[in-house]
């Protein structure tokens, strides 16, 4: 199968699965690490139970060999896999000191006679996973070869058996072929079944990749694009908002009644549009920022809190709405984007002056509640009906009674406001009585103790 994914430049190449599939040196020599303690535990146990006739001597130096030549590979591995790119030609000497060590081993406690010569096909198992297929097939060949060398040179006599059991069924045919074909077939069954198990692997692997280079390739663009558009529409539309508010004023006392409304319209909706745009690039720019964190600094919050509400302090005034904010003394210091957090802030307290109808009142509080800085925005405003509750935060979404009230927002003030809490470790929540009002409730963490003698 032959599968295309990006690269660094953005552009396709193709690439064969098998072999280029991240591993752990460490994971490979911990199984080592358990495995040799297994058979050194048996070998010691033997050793004072039953006592067969093996040679201890040199199951202890094939002991110590094995683990010095692992830690070695492993120091190998380990720096071809800080560069990136592990090395098939370590993992197969690595695989290779595995057979050879396990037939050694076995060779002198007991051959043919151990039944921890089940241990061949699981061997193959971690070649298998990890190399392609050439490299991993003459490896099951390898271990074969090595383990039918072992019995039958043992069997004829050409090289010492060590007895584990009194009973000589190194020398029985039946039991020799038997054992033969049994490991011959499960390390080529092992290593069939692993190949296919990893090549799909692989094949999805290199797939989950493509997608998601596709996919910040396409965010990139999108961003790029949106940058683009509100560059090119908010000149014009400033333009026409200064253009039209200037013939008001030269000329609108000069007018009809109807004219003027009409032109009075102009900006008022020419601001809606600049707005809506300017939302639209912020969530945009917002939700693409993934080191959003490397901006965070200690902070208090108060002041950030107290000039977004001075900035809506006469769209309050001109609706005849009560605008306050109440503090408790000596808040702690939380960590965070001061610019972010303002932008969080001002979509909520913007939401509430424009759906709090005149005459009504917006309470603004901060409080330390366990380990947390909590920022209640509070309003007298239509609420939120009861259905619209679950989607408020949902992008473009807006309440039913919301587009009723009025044809301005973009329904992006709210998910643009719950994306920049969470990327401070933090939840918003909102409770509303449809007629009645909405608070929408913000918890942050403090910023922990270490960062709080710095100060933003």
């Amino acid at each position: 199968m032959e599968l295309r994914r990006i690269n660094s430049q953005n552009t396709p190449e193709f690439v064969q699965p098998g072999g280029d599939v991240p591993w752990s040196p460490n994971a490979l020599i911990l199984a080592r690490t358990i495995t040799a303690a297994i058979f050194a535990a048996l070998t010691l146990a033997l050793r004072f139970t039953l006592k067969p006739a093996i040679q201890y001597p040199w199951l202890w130096g094939i002991a110590g060999t094995y683990a010095a030549i692992s830690l070695s590979l492993w120091a190998l591995s380990s720096r071809g896999d800080r560069a990136g790119s592990p090395s098939p030609g370590i993992t197969a000497s690595q695989s290779a000191v595995d057979i050879i060590a396990l037939t050694l081993f076995l060779h002198f406690s007991g051959g043919v006679a151990n039944p921890f010569f089940i241990a061949y096909p699981l061997m193959a198992i971690p070649f298998a996973a990890l190399l392609p297929k050439r490299p991993a097939w003459l490896l099951a060949g390898f271990a074969a070869t090595l383990f039918t060398g072992m019995v039958l040179l043992e069997s004829t006599g050409i090289i010492p058996h060590y007895r584990l059991i009194r009973s000589a069924v190194h020398t029985s045919p039946v039991y020799v072929a038997t054992a033969l074909i049994a490991v011959a077939a499960g390390i080529c069954a092992t290593t069939a079944l692993i190949l296919h198990m990893a090549e799909h692997l692989r094949s999805f692997r290199l797939q989950c990749d493509l997608s998601i280079a596709e996919r910040t390739r396409v965010e990139m663009e999108k961003t790029h694009f949106l940058d683009v558009v509100a560059h090119d529409l908010k000149s014009p539309l400033s333009a026409i908002e200064t253009m039209v508010s200037s013939i008001l004023d030269a000329y609108g006392s000069e007018m009809n009644e109807d004219t003027r409304d009409t032109l009075e319209r102009i900006p008022r909706r020419t601001r809606d549009l600049i707005r809506f745009i300017q939302n639209l690039l912020d969530f945009s720019r917002i939700r693409g920022q993934e080191s959003l964190k490397e901006q965070f600094r200690p902070l208090n919050f108060l002041p950030v809190v107290t000039s977004t509400v001075e900035m809506y302090m006469d769209q309050a005034l001109d609706k005849n709405i009560t605008l306050t904010i109440q503090a408790e003394p000596n808040l702690p210091l939380l960590s965070g984007s001061r610019e972010h957090l303002e932008r969080m802030v001002a979509n909520l307290i913007s939401n509430a002056v424009r759906y709090t109808p005149d005459g009504g009142s917006i309470k603004v509080k901060l409080a330390a509640r366990d380990n947390e800085i909590a920022l209640s925005v509070a309003d007298s405003g239509i609420g939120i009906p009861e259905k619209d509750l679950p989607r408020v935060f949902e992008e473009f979404y807006r309440a039913s009674n919301a587009r009723i009230s009025t044809s301005s927002g973009t329904g992006l003030g709210l998910p643009i406001a719950k994306f920049i809490v969470e990327k401070h470790g933090g939840s918003i929540s909102v409770n509303s009585v449809e007629g009645e009002g909405t608070v929408f409730t913000v918890r942050i963490p403090v910023a922990p103790a270490k960062q709080s003698a710095g100060l933003e």
